[in-house]
């Protein structure tokens, strides 16, 4: 099967931007597009951008071989060309050639070529790196002895031409073969050791339709067209502004006002306020792939970080199935849906969203909210309340803890007192913390915590072994520790189904483990629910981000 740009779309695409270009001359109207956001992003470097904002700029600056659109009605990605102007499977489907185009350059007008896709590669595969996107890395060809030679997995035919070498054919091929691609000229020059630190994930050098222009820290993020960009074309925008406004009522309110094009994070109440008055602004709401959820810690954080990973043993609190199951049980999140979400958002009982409609598994029923049951349980697991107290005890051990919230995550705060009340009626106490963003992250990867309130959003590609497979090390996003053998085979199986619905028995059973054990609550899925001002046209706002084709956006 082999996939080329149609003339017509590129004809097309050239015409527009030619247009567009007169309307900037003619217009006095600022041909700027301002988002809100509520922290800062981490890191701009995709081997390390841990955070969803981070990751949607980045792949505004950044090239890839192919982009991707989710087809809703059939629940999968469908892939187009970008970086490679073609593709092709080769050997039973187990390798990929793809054809880059030779008129792309970095912002450095440097010439991309096979051995940027090859060093990247090797980059996100290198353990002392240990970049969160290695697992795509998991399936290429290995040595006989198992071992992982990325310029041998990833073959340089010539500077327009790289194979990668599968072990099998599987249906995320082409979503492991879609990374962000860095300039090999520029990484690799820098000490493996000095990555993480280096000046370039501030100041990257991209092929996108984008490039950065400035970055305040803890105020904005400014984008501006690359004027070099083939990846398909320069920003029709002049500005792409992310503007950091930690108190949601201050994003609202320049959201009205003007001062903010986008807002991505409406509540149902502002939601409902614009649709009731005549500002000039959409509200778009999409059944998303973001779920919030509290994490319980189910191994001992403090002996995992001491002994630098050797040693993994259950949490005192949460290392036990039943006593995870009974916090869910004492936490209202149908309640908190109604109270927080209303119709923008659903009550969840897996990570699989309901978008993937072959792999969702209705047949799992959310557990109800009963602290009778709750007490119940926690009490046939030895916890129980002392003459003169009011907090469940086990072998001297509280049931107390800390429960971490990301600063200026308003939703998260709402939640937690929510939850730290509903908890106290079953005589467990959590006591909130507010934690500054970056350190929030950096403690969660690393096992610093009790538990915490926090989102994901599932990969387009359902690929979810980077978040409950039992490799630690390996799988960074696992962040409650979860391990689980039955689910590690689970999560082969899907990966390696030949086509992906195949997989879907293989998920429904995933699903049913993780209901029965509860490795954290699962709270709620939450619509996409953006406020977008009247004058940005051409937006995608939907199930893939905010951004997706941002460099269509214009302003008339």
């Amino acid at each position: 099967m082999k996939y080329t740009i149609p003339i017509g779309l590129l004809l097309l695409a050239v015409m527009s931007c030619i247009g567009c270009s007169r309307k900037k001359a003619e217009s006095p109207v600022a041909q700027n597009a301002v988002v809100g956001i509520a922290a800062d992003i981490d890191n701009l470097n995709p081997l390390f951008a841990e955070e969803v904002t981070a990751g949607e700029i980045g792949e505004l600056i950044f090239p890839m071989l192919i982009g991707s659109e989710f087809n809703t009605n059939k629940g999968v990605l469908q892939y187009y060309p970008l970086l490679a102007r073609s593709w092709e499977f080769a050997d039973r489907n187990r390798d990929i050639i793809f054809h880059l185009r030779t008129d792309s350059y970095w912002s450095d007008t440097v010439r991309i070529i096979g051995q940027d896709v090859q060093f990247s590669y090797e980059l996100y595969g290198n353990e002392q790196i240990a970049s969160v996107r290695q697992t795509a890395l998991d399936n290429l060809r290995k040595t006989k002895d198992g071992k992982l030679i990325v310029r041998q997995s990833i073959e340089v035919s010539n500077d327009s031409t790289v194979i990668f070498h599968f072990s099998r054919s599987y249906p995320g091929q082409l979503f492991d073969a879609g990374l962000p691609i860095l300039p090999s000229h520029i990484f690799e020059k820098i000490p493996v050791t000095e990555l993480r630190a280096h000046n370039t994930n501030r100041n990257p050098i991209g092929a996108g339709p984008f490039t950065l222009a400035s970055w305040k820290a803890n105020q904005e993020i400014i984008l501006k067209p690359n004027v070099n960009s083939s990846l398909p074309f320069p920003a029709k925008l002049h500005q792409l502004i992310f503007r950091v406004l930690p108190e949601r009522g201050s994003r609202f309110a320049q959201l009205k006002s003007g001062e903010l094009d986008i807002l991505t994070d409406l509540s149902m109440e502002e939601a409902r306020e614009l649709a009731g008055n005549q500002l000039p602004i959409e509200v778009l709401s999409t059944p998303g792939r973001r779920y919030q959820f509290i994490g319980w810690n189910n191994i001992d954080g403090d002996a995992y970080v001491k002994s630098k990973g050797k040693t993994i043993r259950p949490n005192n609190l949460f290392g036990n199935a039943n006593v995870r199951k009974a916090l869910t049980l004492a936490i209202d999140r149908n309640g908190i849906v109604k109270g927080f979400l209303g119709s923008f958002g659903s009550e969840m009982v897996n990570p699989v969203a309901p978008i993937f409609k072959w792999a969702y598994n209705d047949s799992l029923n959310p557990f109800p909210y009963d602290p009778h049951l709750a007490q119940s349980l926690l009490e046939k697991e030895g916890w129980k309340i002392r003459v003169g107290d009011d907090i469940l005890e086990k072998d001297g051990v509280k049931f107390t803890f800390k429960l971490r919230v990301a600063a200026g995550a308003q939703m998260g705060m709402a939640v937690a007192n929510v939850v730290q009340k509903q908890l106290r009626e079953v005589h467990v106490d959590a006591v909130i913390e507010q934690i500054e963003g970056s350190v929030f992250w950096d403690d969660l990867i690393q096992k610093r915590f009790d538990a915490f309130i926090a989102g994901f959003e599932v990969p387009l590609q359902l690929q979810l072994e980077e978040f409950w497979g039992s490799d630690l090390k390996k799988n960074q996003f696992n962040l409650v520790s979860y391990r689980n053998t039955r689910v590690d085979q689970l999560l082969r199986t899907a990966k390696n189904a030949e086509n992906e619905t195949d997989a879907a028995p293989a998920w429904k059973a995933f699903q049913t483990i993780l209901f029965q054990e509860q490795p954290c609550t699962f709270l709620f899925w939450e619509n996409t629910v953006v406020g977008v001002n009247k004058r940005i046209h051409g937006t995608h706002i939907g199930i893939q981000g905010t951004t997706q084709r941002a460099w269509e956006w214009y302003v008339e």
